[in-house]
Parts: structure tokens; sequence; C-alpha cells
């Protein structure tokens, strides 16, 4: 067996060295690459000044670069969904057909007696609950009136009562709600028919086509 190799460290040229000794007494060195790092290892990169570069710094940067797209790109998109959404209700408003109002329909608020001389005043019954009101007939004249069923919508009819009178205010009311809107308003038109037409068939027909009309209130242009 051949004698064993000394080893030794030595710096050559900046490097690390592996030092061997032969048995003939030459030394042989070789890179000792436990010691070098690999390619990528450093944060830092070299630039060909010879000064070094701050990648952390670069990193945050560009992060900073993408982020601010992506916020510039969101604002944008939003306004555009916004814009979009605009123009699809303006178009839904352009092809709803214009409704009369309360008004328009010769709606009329009945006052609190059956005549004119206010001798018989109005005996209500219920018949209906519609659109979070009750609407009640007459059992001596058969006269409809529909009145909210909170105290704080009461307050509300009866302020426009008192600011614009009875059936002014009456028929402001009513225009925010179309459903009884439209149901005083058939049922008041059909109390006048009833007066006008002998016929029973015939006012069984008009009764049919009038309280099926889903556009009743709906304007003629």
């Amino acid at each position: 067996m051949g004698k064993e190799l000394p080893l030794a460290r030595s710096e050559e040229e900046g490097q690390s060295m592996l030092l061997a000794i032969t048995s003939s007494g030459e030394p042989i060195t070789a890179p000792c690459l436990r010691d070098q790092g690999t390619e990528g290892d450093n944060f830092a990169e070299v630039s060909e000044g010879g000064e070094t570069e701050d990648t952390e710094t670069k990193s945050k940067s560009s992060s900073k670069v993408k982020r601010a797209n992506a916020r510039t790109f969101k604002k944008a998109r939003r306004r555009r969904d916004n814009k979009d959404r605009k123009s699809h209700r303006g178009d839904e408003r352009a092809h709803k057909p214009a409704r009369r109002s309360a008004k328009e329909l010769g709606i009329t608020f009945p006052g609190s007696y059956c005549d004119e001389l206010e001798t018989v005043p109005h005996h209500w019954n219920e018949i209906d609950i519609v659109s979070g009101g009750l609407l009640l007939r007459c059992v001596l004249c058969f006269d409809y009136v529909w009145l909210p069923l909170f105290i704080q919508e009461s307050h509300h009819l009866n302020n426009l009562m008192k600011r614009y009178g009875r059936t002014e205010g009456y028929c402001r009311y009513l225009d925010r709600h179309r459903e009884a809107k439209v149901l005083v308003a058939k049922m008041q038109d059909l109390r006048v028919l009833e007066t006008k037409v002998d016929d029973k068939r015939k006012f069984a027909k008009i009764v049919d086509e009038i309280l099926s009309d889903k556009e009743y209130d709906r304007k003629e242009i």
C-alpha cells in the first residue's frame, strides 16, 4: 500500500484549494468545490461596472408596479361595468310604458259620509289586504277606499291630505303604491258602471275585462 497522503488547505489566487502531497514529494492542488457557492445562491448581482445590484429593492419596486397596474385595471373595469349597468337601466326605462296617475284615473277620496248632505256616515267593511294596506267597502253605498295599515304611513297620508286637499293628497299617496292605485281605480269605475249598465250579462262581461286587465293604468300615446 502506498503512503497516506497528508491533506492541507491553502489559499491560491483568492480561492480555497485542496493541497495534497504525493509519494514523490510533488504537491498537487485542486479547487475545493465545497467552499464555492453555486450560481444564484447570492441575493445580490454584480453589474458590469463592478457595482452590486440590490435585487430585493428591484423586486419590491416591481411588485409595487404590478399592484398599481392591477388597481388601475380594476378601477377601469368597475367604471366600465357601472357605465354598462346605467346604459341597461336606461334601456329598460325607455321600454317601460307610461302610467296614468291616480288623478288621471279619476280616483276620489270618499270622505266620511255616503251622501253629499253628510247625513249618512260610511260603514266600512274590510275586503282584502293589498300592498301593505286594507281595501275597505262601505256596506251602505258600496264605495271603496284603500288605507295604509301602519301608523307611520297613515301619518304620511294625513300630511299629504292636509297639504294638498283630501282627493289630491290621497292620489299623490296612491301614486307610490301602484297595486293599490289600480285596484281602487277598478273598484270605483265598476261602482259607477253598475249604475249605468242595466244588462247584467253585459255588466258581468265588463267586470271580467276590467278585473283581468293588467295594464289598466297604462297611458295611451
